[in-house]
C-alpha cells in the first residue's frame, strides 16, 4: 500500500492562513476586536504575497476571484484599523498627551466615526458573506497543489527582483538620486516594497528555505521604523482633516491651535522615524542584501505549464529548459 503524497509546503501554508482568516473574521467584523482586525489584514497580505508569487503558474479564472476577496476584506477593515491606531496614539504619545483639551475633542470625534463604521457593518450580514466568499480558495487550492514544485525557482527569482527594488528605493530615500535635482524617493512606495519583500521572505522560510534568523529580525526592525513613519503621517493628516471638517477654528480657536500643534509634532516624529530607518539601512543594509542573495542563489528555472483559461483538468508539471517569456516571475506585481 503506497503512502499518499503530502501536499507541498505552499499549499499547507496557504491552508493555514485561510483557516486563520476564518477564525478571525467574526472577531474582526462582528466583535470589532482591534487585534483581530490587525491580524486579519496581515493574513490577507500574506496570502496575497503567496498568490502573486505563484501568478505565472496559476489561472486567472481561479486566482483573480480569490485576490478580489482578499483585497475587499483588507479595504473593509482598513478604516477600522486606522481609527484604532489613531486612538491608541492620541492616548499614549507624549506629543499628544501634553494637549489634553485637543486630545479629548479628537478622541470624541474619532469614536463617533468608529461607531458609525461599526453600525454600517452591523446592518449588513458581512460575516457570513465574507466567510462564504472566502470559499474562492477552494477553486485555487488544486492549482496551488499542482504548481508547488515551481516554488523554489519562483521564490528565488522573486526575492532577487524585490530585493533590487527595495534596495534601490532605500538608497534613493537615504541619499537622493544622483543628478536629479529636487527629486526624491516616495517613502510610501518604499514601505509597500518592504511589506512585499518581508512577506516573501517569511513565505520562503515556511517553504523550508534556509535563512539566517537575524535576517528577518533585522529587516523587521527596519520595517518598524517605516511603520511608525506611516502611523505618524496618517495621524497628522487625520487630526487636521477632522478639525477642518468640523470647522473647529470657527468654534474653538484655542483647541484648534492645539490640534495643529499635535499635527506638527507628530509629523516631526514621522521624520525622525524615517531618519532612523535611513541610519539602519546605511549600517545593516549592504550585509542584509548580500546575505539574502547568497541564501537564494538563482538557478535555471523549471518550465511549469500555465493553468489554462478556464481550467478543467489538472495541468502537468514538467521540467525543461526555460519558462515562456510571457509568464516569467518578473511579471509578478508587488504586494500592496
Amino acid at each position: 500500500m503506497t503512502t499518499p503524497e503530502l501536499p507541498p509546503p505552499i499549499s499547507l501554508y496557504m491552508d493555514a492562513r485561510v483557516n486563520e482568516l476564518r477564525a478571525l473574521i467574526p472577531k474582526a467584523l462582528r466583535d470589532f476586536e482591534p487585534e483581530a482586525i490587525h491580524q486579519s489584514r496581515v493574513a490577507t497580505r500574506r496570502l496575497t504575497a503567496a498568490v502573486r508569487l505563484m501568478q505565472p503558474v496559476l489561472s486567472g479564472s481561479h486566482r483573480k476571484p480569490f485576490e478580489k476577496v482578499l483585497k475587499s476584506l483588507r479595504r473593509q477593515l482598513g478604516p477600522l484599523r486606522d481609527l484604532d491606531v489613531i486612538l491608541q496614539h492620541l492616548n499614549e504619545l507624549p506629543e499628544c498627551t501634553k494637549f489634553p483639551a485637543a486630545v479629548s475633542w479628537l478622541v470624541e470625534r474619532m469614536i463617533e466615526d468608529r461607531d458609525k463604521l461599526r453600525a454600517r457593518l452591523k446592518d449588513k450580514p458581512v460575516v457570513g458573506k465574507t466567510l462564504s466568499r472566502l470559499g474562492e480558495w477552494w477553486g485555487l487550492h488544486d492549482e496551488v497543489d499542482e504548481a508547488g514544485k515551481a516554488m523554489r525557482s519562483l521564490v528565488a527569482q522573486s526575492l532577487h527582483l524585490q530585493l533590487d527594488r527595495f534596495a534601490e528605493q532605500a538608497d534613493r530615500l537615504a541619499n537622493g538620486p544622483d543628478g536629479i535635482e529636487g527629486e526624491r524617493q516616495d517613502p510610501h512606495e518604499l514601505r509597500i516594497a518592504g511589506k512585499a519583500l518581508r512577506y516573501t521572505l517569511e513565505l520562503a522560510v515556511a517553504q523550508g528555505h534556509a535563512l539566517p534568523p537575524d535576517v528577518i529580525k533585522t529587516f523587521k526592525k527596519m520595517q518598524e521604523q517605516l511603520g511608525e513613519w506611516h502611523d505618524m503621517v496618517v495621524l497628522s493628516e487625520t487630526v487636521l482633516m477632522v478639525a477642518m471638517q468640523h470647522l473647529l477654528p470657527h468654534h474653538d480657536a484655542a483647541t484648534a491651535g492645539q490640534v495643529m500643534e499635535i499635527a506638527k509634532l507628530t509629523l516631526a516624529r514621522s521624520g525622525k522615524a524615517m531618519g532612523k530607518f535611513s541610519s539602519q539601512w546605511a549600517s545593516a543594509g549592504p550585509e542584509l542584501v548580500s546575505t539574502i542573495r547568497k541564501s537564494f542563489p538563482l538557478t535555471k528555472p523549471a518550465v511549469i505549464e500555465l493553468a489554462s483559461e478556464p481550467k478543467t483538468d489538472p495541468h502537468p508539471v514538467a521540467t525543461g529548459e526555460t519558462p515562456p517569456p510571457d509568464v516569467t516571475p518578473s511579471d509578478v506585481p508587488p504586494v500592496v
